[in-house]
């Protein structure tokens, strides 16, 4: 009887399709158990809603495993549900094909404990899977802030990489400018230096031609003087020669 309601309930949610949020009454195969369960479609990705799905769970601190196809926390006391130890099976799956695929999340809880009150387990139940539709949006919220975290942290990291290389090659200029300037100085030293050795050339070049008109007068002084001496020889031999 319950597998027959099973798929009566399955067969009705891909005939119409759940809109988000929207949960219904249905059963689920669990090993050779068929218990009652509650389903809801999300308008998410089924990777993030599996993700939220065990996210959620693990928030209980108690163990968590997987069993019969779905996440399940086995013979513990899940206090939101139940005050005594519970079979709690959990399973997020993809429905459907191509555009019309939907994220379907299935939860069902049950226990052999007749003190428990079913209807109010089943109650609670409709109660964890209404808070997952919050829970599954606060999640993806916070991974979009993860990733962005993660993107601010990369985009911060090659502007700082960016400033430090556009910091070096600042300095690249900066030095080079100096560089520049130095040599334009030591340019300018040198332009001094080459006045001041024209200047030096030209004193030089004044001093060689006040130093040829010198040596003119000198030459005509020698050249006089040679003359003096050739005649005074000449005397000299000439009177050598009345003294023999």
């Amino acid at each position: 009887m319950f597998k027959k309601v099973f798929l009566l309930s399955l067969s009705v949610v891909m005939a119409f399709g759940l809109k988000a949020q929207t949960i219904m009454e249905s059963t689920a195969k669990i090993g050779e158990l068929t218990v009652p369960a509650f389903v809801m479609s999300v308008d998410k990705d089924v990777k993030l809603t599996q993700d939220a799905m065990r996210q959620r769970l693990k928030d209980t601190k108690l163990k968590v495993k997987n069993e019969e196809g779905y996440v399940a926390i086995l013979d513990q006391v899940v206090p939101e549900i139940a005050p005594t130890p519970i079979k709690f099976y959990t399973k997020v799956e993809e429905m459907g094909k191509r555009k019309d695929k939907t994220t379907m999340v299935t939860v069902s809880a049950y226990s052999n404990d007749m003190t428990i009150d079913q209807m109010t387990m089943q109650v609670n139940v409709r109660s964890f899977l209404q808070e997952f539709a919050t829970y599954v949006n606060k999640y993806e919220a916070q991974q979009n802030m993860l990733n962005e975290e993660g993107n601010l942290k990369k985009a911060q990291k090659d502007a700082a990489t960016a400033a430090s290389n556009l910091d070096k090659i600042d300095k690249s200029i900066a030095a080079d400018q100096q560089k520049i300037a130095d040599k334009k100085a030591e340019i300018e030293k040198y332009k001094q230096k080459i006045k001041d050795c024209e200047k030096e050339i030209k004193d030089l070049e004044a001093s060689i031609e006040k130093s040829n008109g010198k040596r003119v007068d000198a030459q005509q002084k020698v050249d006089k003087a040679g003359e003096s001496v050739r005649q005074i020889e000449g005397e000299v031999d000439k009177y050598r020669q009345q003294a023999q």
